[in-house]
């Protein structure tokens, strides 16, 4: 069970590269430099080139993949929300949390040590109907226990998309502008503030902002290294609302900017599998790894978020 979270072995990866077309206009915001005509500027590169940092993408992706998944009876906590159970959500002074930071910090001492270590065993295990003879090392705090406290303490999403407590199986890069697909330029939109009650334009308060027009396509990529089935699912969920068009980038999305969609025929996965190790001797003298269309991959696994993990969820 515990092999699952671990990050220590590679068991698979899949690699996903594309294009993320913009069907509307983008604007993500560049900081605090100002840029000359502007007064909100988009962010750039080193070169000057638009691009979009992959903690953008990750964020919205999450967010969309957390607000469909309580429905197939997959737990995800939003980072916020303490009814659901999951370590991440629930504040510093919550016993659970302060449990495990204490079994956290001790790692490499006897369990038995001390009283207070081997109550916060306790009242983690207790919250899951577990006993300390449950944990697979029942002798000293090891990272096969911490991870297995973690399988029953996190949430779904966050087991595969990373936690205070777990780095995330499932990597966003950063997106660079392609240049074959941008004309150079961008675009400067003016905006007014509104009055609530009469619906007029306030005055003084005119102001503008920096776009990358609409048509441009930006390198998509992504990479999941895991073999849970459920975080494969949860992955292969997120590039399924990508390719829909179903997941706005950037600010001022609610009057119609950073709509965008992965385009499925220009996108493809490399996967490898390093249990197989003929698989793995073929990848590394000759380079060589199994390739799917996006379609393929997001078939292929998207059915393990109602068909897996200890039966059927719905």
């Amino acid at each position: 069970m515990t092999t699952i979270l671990s990050r220590a072995r590679l068991q698979t990866r899949h690699h996903v590269q594309g294009a993320l077309v913009f069907d509307t206009a983008l604007h993500l915001g560049g900081g605090r430099i100002p840029a000359k005509g502007t007064d909100s500027p988009i962010v750039r590169d080193g070169f000057g080139r638009p691009y979009i940092p992959g903690s953008s993408i990750k964020g919205a992706v999450r967010a969309a993949v957390e607000r469909i998944v309580p429905n197939l009876n997959i737990s995800a906590c939003g980072l916020y929300d303490q009814e659901a159970n999951c370590l991440s959500a629930l504040p510093e002074t919550d016993p659970l949390r302060k449990s495990y930071r204490d079994i956290q910090e001790a790692i490499g001492r006897k369990i038995k040590e001390s009283e207070e270590l081997a109550k916060a065993f306790s009242t983690l295990l207790k919250a899951r109907g577990k006993t300390l003879s449950d944990l697979p090392d029942t002798d000293e705090v090891s990272e096969e226990n911490l991870l297995f406290l973690l399988e029953f303490h996190l949430c779904d999403v966050c087991k595969a998309f990373g936690s205070p407590f777990i780095s995330s199986a499932i990597f966003f890069h950063d997106a660079a502008v392609d240049p074959q697909q941008w004309v150079g330029i961008t675009q400067v939109r003016d905006g007014v503030g509104i009055d609530r009650d009469s619906g007029r334009a306030v005055d003084g308060l005119k102001y503008d902002y920096e776009v990358v027009p609409a048509e441009t396509a930006f390198r998509f990529s992504l990479t999941i290294e895991t073999g849970d089935p459920v975080a494969l699912g949860l992955a292969a969920l997120a590039l399924h609302e990508l390719r829909g068009g179903n997941v706005p980038l950037g600010g001022i999305r609610s009057r119609g900017l950073g709509r965008c969609h992965l385009d499925h025929e220009k996108t493809e996965v490399e996967s490898l599998d390093f249990s197989d190790l003929e698989v793995l001797k073929a990848y590394l003298s000759e380079n060589k790894t199994s390739r799917l269309s996006l379609d393929e991959f997001i078939n292929k696994h998207i059915s393990n978020l109602w068909t897996t993990k200890e039966g059927s969820h719905v």
